[in-house]
């Protein structure tokens, strides 16, 4: 599970967590802290993975990669990464070497012949990688996406392209049902037993 942690030098946090058999740190903007504390989470507490997916997909957390020494890490470090009902392969990573670090959309080929990938900074810099179209995932949308795919007639899509499209669905899926759920109580709220005369419809 991710564990909310408190930098020692300044008064703002980060998260770890284990992805893929490595520790990794995700920096918080500060809507994620604000969205973190307003759910009660504090520094020291663990928290379920899908609160940080949803703040990953929001751009409210983000990996760059190297932000700590290791010195700065040994001072600071507890873990306890039990188990979590949401799998650790539900985050997007790199293609090429599994890290979270600055991930960017890379769109490579010419013509019909375009492939989408996820790339950290240091593999969108191969020769092999050199990228038509290259955009941070943290500005990435359904409607983005949908329409990217389609400027770009992308004819094939890596396993983590098509593993962070459907975590953009489904937080679609989530923000319908939420909405479906209050329309719900809001018409039931309209006519109350007295109101319809006990009648069964």
């Amino acid at each position: 599970m991710p564990r909310l942690h408190k930098y020692v030098s300044r008064d703002a946090h980060y998260v770890l967590t284990s992805i893929d058999g490595q520790v990794n740190t995700y920096q918080l903007t500060p809507a994620g802290e604000g969205k973190l504390a307003a759910a009660g989470i504090v520094a020291g507490q663990n928290f379920e993975r899908a609160i940080l997916l949803d703040l990953y997909r929001t751009g409210d957390a983000f990996a760059r990669g190297g932000e700590f020494a290791e010195a700065v890490l040994a001072n600071q470090l507890e873990m306890d990464f039990a188990h979590d009902p949401h799998p650790e392969s539900a985050f997007p990573t790199c293609d090429d070497c599994r890290s979270v670090a600055d991930l960017h959309l890379t769109l490579i080929g010419r013509a019909t012949e375009v492939a989408a990938r996820l790339l950290c900074p240091g593999c969108r810099a191969t020769p092999a990688n050199i990228a038509d179209t290259s955009v941070p995932v943290s500005l990435l949308t359904r409607p983005l996406l949908s329409r990217l795919f389609e400027l770009k007639s992308v004819g094939a899509k890596a396993d983590n392209v098509l593993r962070y499209e459907a975590l953009l669905d489904a937080a679609f899926a989530l923000r319908w049902d939420a909405v479906r759920k209050q329309r719900s109580k809001s018409q039931a709220a309209l006519f109350s037993d007295g109101e319809l005369g006990g009648l069964d419809l």
